[in-house]
């Protein structure tokens, strides 16, 4: 984090942070809100089960840890996700949240959303964790004075949540494949920036970002493809084609549809091109 970045969080000003999935909020009723979605903890452990070995270095609750440390919040919302087993959690990932939460409480409040894989989470919560239900929260952002709602995105939101100036969901961990002609692929976590579609004749613009997985270890789904547009619910009431997409450190790389369309035109290029080496062979032959 570079020092310019890092007297912003300390003016308590609020952003998203500079390659990290997460976002700090000046909150008018806490202070210095950190927000992040879809930690996943157990998620390796559910792959090791399964026979899937996945190299590792640090655990996705160590990076918590660690930027929490960095950022000083007075409050930390996971929005949804916060663990990997859909139904509860079996031995020892039980006593690996419990160590894991009382940690982060003796340096700020904690928050989680539900999402889809915190089934029976509340089994597995100290009782100074607060939990709210998966239509979510608003909260009050004083820097910009705007409402802020918050939800995982499995399900539909509240109505003052999905109402809010700007509304932030996860779920739909949006990443973007880089691609070549020769079929090499790099997967990086992406945000998206959309706008809501004014339906009551406003011409206020109400925003909605959807924020990448927290987890190292998730790259997602690529955002031009069919299976991130079926993990979005609320995508028709949203300006879906014309959203942004941007890396972990600001850059923007185009439209959900101008990404759909340079892949439609690369997945020719590599489609001619294999075309043109297997005619070359059969001539050779």
């Amino acid at each position: 984090m570079s020092n310019d970045s890092r007297k912003k969080i300390d003016n308590y000003s609020s952003l998203i942070l500079p390659n990290k999935p997460a976002i700090v909020f000046n909150e008018k009723e806490y202070g210095k809100t950190l927000v992040i979605s879809d930690l996943h903890i157990g998620y390796l452990y559910g792959k090791n089960k399964r026979g899937i070995i996945v190299p590792s270095s640090e655990s996705p609750e160590e990076d918590l840890l660690k930027l929490n440390e960095e950022i000083s919040s007075d409050r930390l919302i996971i929005l949804g996700d916060f663990k990997d087993e859909i139904f509860g959690g079996t031995h020892p990932l039980a006593g690996r949240i419990w160590q894991f939460l009382n940690k982060l409480l003796e340096k700020t409040t904690v928050t989680i959303i539900k999402g889809n894989h915190d089934g029976k989470i509340e089994e597995l919560l100290p009782e100074e964790v607060e939990l709210i239900q998966p239509s979510g929260l608003q909260l009050k952002e004083i820097v910009h004075n705007k409402n802020i709602g918050l939800w995982h995105g499995h399900a539909s939101p509240a109505l003052d949540v999905i109402s809010s100036d700007v509304t932030i969901s996860g779920h739909a961990h949006p990443a973007y494949s880089f691609r070549d002609e020769i079929g090499s692929k790099i997967t990086e976590k992406v945000w998206v920036k959309a706008n809501w579609l004014n339906t009551n004749g406003s011409n206020q613009k109400r925003i909605h970002l959807i924020m990448p997985a927290f987890n190292r270890y998730i790259d997602g789904y690529s955002v031009d493809g069919e299976y991130f547009k079926m993990t979005v619910i609320m995508k028709e009431a949203i300006n879906f084609q014309e959203a942004e997409v941007f890396t972990l450190d600001g850059v923007l790389i185009g439209t959900i549809k101008e990404l759909q369309d340079s892949r439609n035109i690369l997945m020719d290029t590599i489609k001619q091109r294999r075309i043109s080496e297997k005619n070359l062979r059969k001539k050779k032959k």
